[in-house]
C-alpha cells in the first residue's frame, strides 16, 4: 500500500482477466486509480499473474464486492477477511458488505438486507482493525429512502463519512440518482462520497461537491474502442478528460428537488 490520501477523481473499473483492458489502464497518466470486483480477486493469486500486470507503482489498487446479488449469497465474513489478508500487500482501500435493495422488494426484505450489510460491514472494519491492515476501509450506504439510511447512520459515524460509498450501476434516471445521492448526503452528514458507475459527463455535472470520486466503464469503453476486444489509450485520455471536466464543473445542487420519501 502506498501513502493513504483520499480518493478523488475518476477511478477505473478493471477485469483483471481481460488482458485489454489491463493494458489500456494500466499506467495511463489520467488513471490514479484501478477498482476489481471481489469476485475477481482471485487473480492475483494466481502464481502466474502479477500485480504489476494490473496496476502501475503510480496507481492505487480498489477492492469493492459491488456485484450481482447471487455471487454475495454464501460470502463468509472469515473468507472475506482470508482473501484480504492474502491480498493485503496489494491493496490500498476496500468497500465490502454489500447486499442488495430494490424497489420491486417489500421493506421487510429491504429492512433485512441492510440489517445483514451493516452487521458485516462493521465485522469486517472491526476485524480488519484487528489486524492492523495496510489498507483503508471505508463504509458504504444501501437503499435510497430517508429511513433506509437512518439505519445505517450508527455504522457512518463509527467507520467515518468522508469517503462513503454509493453504488449506482442499477440507476437509469439522473434525476432520480441525484436526488438520491443528495438524500444520502443530507440524511447522514456525509463529508464526502464515492459514487461507483454511471460515470458519463450528463451524470457527472449534476453530482454535488461532496462526492469527490467517481468510476466509469461500459459507455467510456464503447468510447474508447477501435476494433474487437481493442482499445485506444488516446481516445481513453479524451474520455477521462471529458468527465473530469464535467465533474469539475459548478457542481448543481438538487437538493431542493429532493423528493425521496421516508
Amino acid at each position: 500500500m502506498q501513502d493513504a490520501s483520499p480518493i478523488h477523481g475518476f477511478v477505473a473499473k478493471v477485469d483483471p482477466f481481460n488482458s485489454n483492458e489491463r493494458e489500456l489502464f494500466r499506467g495511463h497518466e489520467r488513471v490514479g486509480y484501478v477498482q476489481i470486483k471481489y469476485s475477481n480477486s482471485h487473480w492475483l493469486l494466481d502464481g502466474d499473474n502479477h500485480v504489476e500486470n494490473l496496476v502501475s507503482p503510480d496507481q492505487k489498487l480498489i477492492l469493492v464486492d459491488w456485484e450481482d446479488g447471487e455471487k454475495l449469497i454464501g460470502r463468509e465474513p472469515d473468507d472475506i477477511v482470508r482473501r484480504c489478508l492474502k491480498l493485503e500487500e496489494h491493496l490500498d482501500y476496500v468497500y465490502l458488505g454489500d447486499r442488495w435493495t430494490y424497489e420491486t422488494s417489500s421493506p421487510r426484505k429491504n429492512r433485512n438486507q441492510i440489517k445483514r450489510s451493516v452487521g458485516l460491514q462493521r465485522e469486517l472494519g472491526e476485524r480488519f482493525k484487528q489486524f492492523g491492515v495496510d489498507f483503508e476501509f471505508n463504509p458504504m450506504v444501501l437503499g435510497w429512502k430517508t429511513w433506509h439510511l437512518e439505519r445505517q447512520r450508527d455504522l457512518i459515524e463509527d467507520f467515518g463519512n468522508d469517503l462513503v460509498g454509493f453504488d449506482a450501476t442499477g440507476y437509469n434516471s439522473k434525476n432520480t440518482y441525484s436526488i438520491d445521492v443528495n438524500n444520502a448526503i443530507d440524511t447522514l452528514g456525509l463529508e464526502g462520497v464515492y459514487v461507483s458507475g454511471r460515470g458519463g459527463p450528463t451524470y457527472l455535472e449534476l453530482f454535488p461537491s461532496e462526492v469527490k470520486a467517481f468510476s466509469a466503464k461500459a459507455e467510456l469503453i464503447n468510447e474508447v474502442r477501435v476494433g474487437d476486444e481493442e482499445y485506444s489509450r488516446d481516445l481513453l485520455t479524451q474520455s477521462i478528460e471529458r468527465r473530469v471536466k464535467a465533474f469539475n464543473d459548478p457542481q448543481t445542487d438538487l437538493r431542493q428537488f429532493n423528493t425521496a420519501t421516508s
